[in-house]
């Protein structure tokens, strides 16, 4: 992510870093795309902060070169544990609702 954060930075060689990178990690997000179609995919992680917007929107113009679906590229913001947390918080839903379902929802 070091690095990254350089080549964003304006060194003589990050613009040619930054597009090699995007095409790399383009390349994985077609790959999930095609199975999954999520229509928006959020670069977390070390790399999709330090690269920001900008990364992102480098993944996005390689991936709109290389897929025919229209995915929509974004910066991760949380930071840490953002994955876990919503996984946790997606159970907690969950366990909610079978134990207190609505008026409109049977129990399971």
């Amino acid at each position: 992510a070091e690095a990254l954060v350089r080549a964003a930075l304006g060194r003589p060689d990050g613009a040619a870093f930054l597009d090699e990178l995007a095409a790399r990690v383009a390349l994985g997000v077609a790959a999930v795309s095609a199975v999954l179609d999520p229509g928006c995919v959020v670069l977390g992680g070390e790399v999709g902060r330090a690269g920001g917007p900008e990364f992102a929107e480098r993944v996005a113009a390689q991936l709109a070169r290389i897929s025919p679906l229209a995915t929509e590229v974004r910066a991760g913001t949380v930071g840490g544990r953002g994955v876990l947390r919503g996984a946790v918080l997606t159970a907690m839903d969950a366990a909610q609702n079978d134990l207190f379902p609505g008026p409109t929802e049977p129990p399971h």
